[in-house]
């Protein structure tokens, strides 16, 4: 008797420093590479059908996009994410607890200041609770407890939203907004992504995804939501991000979500969302500027 085929084998993350461990340089045959999934297919979210254009024209990289999915292992890095002791091993545990709040918000049209100061305050923003917009903020995200269709079309619209109701926030900390309220269409984007897969740090670009530019500022590095690019490839962020989800999921390489996620409906089972796109590309571009800022 022969093993089922179809059970995925999943191996335990490097430390997100060991880029080499996460670059396959083009091959997929690599163990934990492509892996067979649960062999049936979830129900998809909004967006990430086969065949359904993300607004015209489709401005991602189709072929920075197919490089990233030949280089990286997309299942280990998304398990070697860490801030703190929020990890994969533990849970996620700070990711779980801002998702359900923010999701339920979001679906009950309750996303509030307080909510916002949550995700400042986790960002280490010193004058967090200075933050405030009037009253709850008004954009809808659900329909029927389902992502807005609409939200794919134009993700720029959305943040653009976000924006003028709390103005002086910043990109990075708007986009956490979004990808905590609806982490199956959107994901964060912040300074460390930008240096390695935007403009502005050369020595630390490694696939130019965005034309976005990340700037020094003391000891920090910010995003200006002044730059002619912005917001428009925070939209080409979204698009790029959503892509590679497809990509991952009609390969059945699965995503290994801790169980509280999938007990509350956070995720399905294996199903990648933008989110865990996105914290699987944190990881990569984390250990490129560990390597690069190594003695």
């Amino acid at each position: 008797m022969t093993a089922d085929p179809r059970g995925p084998v999943w191996r335990r993350a490097a430390p997100p420093a060991v880029l080499r461990q996460h670059e396959t340089s083009g091959r997929r045959d690599r163990p934990g590479r492509f892996a067979a999934g649960s062999g049936e297919f979830c129900k998809r979210y909004p967006g990430q059908e086969t065949g359904v254009r993300a607004g015209p024209p489709a401005r991602y990289r189709r072929d920075v996009v197919d490089r990233l999915l030949g280089d990286l292992d997309f299942p280990a890095l998304y398990r070697g994410y860490a801030r703190d002791d929020d990890t994969w091993e533990k849970g996620f545990p700070e990711i779980y607890q801002l998702e359900q709040k923010m999701t339920t918000a979001a679906k009950g049209r309750t996303l509030s200041p307080g909510h916002v100061q949550e995700i400042a305050r986790r960002d280490g923003i010193p004058d967090h609770n200075l933050i405030t917009c009037p009253g709850r903020l008004s954009i809808l995200l659900y329909i029927d407890d389902a992502p807005a269709y609409w939200l794919m079309r134009e993700p720029e619209s959305s943040i653009q939203t976000v924006e003028d109701q709390i103005p002086g926030l910043g990109p990075a900390c708007t986009s956490r907004v979004l990808r905590f309220a609806v982490p199956a269409i959107f994901g964060a984007i912040d300074a460390p992504l930008v240096r390695v897969f935007g403009h502005g740090d050369p020595g630390a670009q490694r696939y130019h995804l965005l034309d976005l530019a990340a700037t020094p500022a003391g000891t920090r590095w910010t995003i200006s939501a002044r730059q002619p690019a912005w917001p428009g490839e925070y939209g080409a962020w979204i698009k790029t991000l959503q892509a590679i989800a497809r990509r991952l999921n009609r390969e059945e390489v699965c995503c290994a979500h801790p169980e509280p996620f999938l007990r509350s409906g956070l995720r399905d089972r294996d199903i990648w969302a933008a989110a865990d796109v996105e914290m699987a590309l944190s990881c990569y571009a984390s250990g490129v500027l560990q390597k690069k800022c190594a003695p």
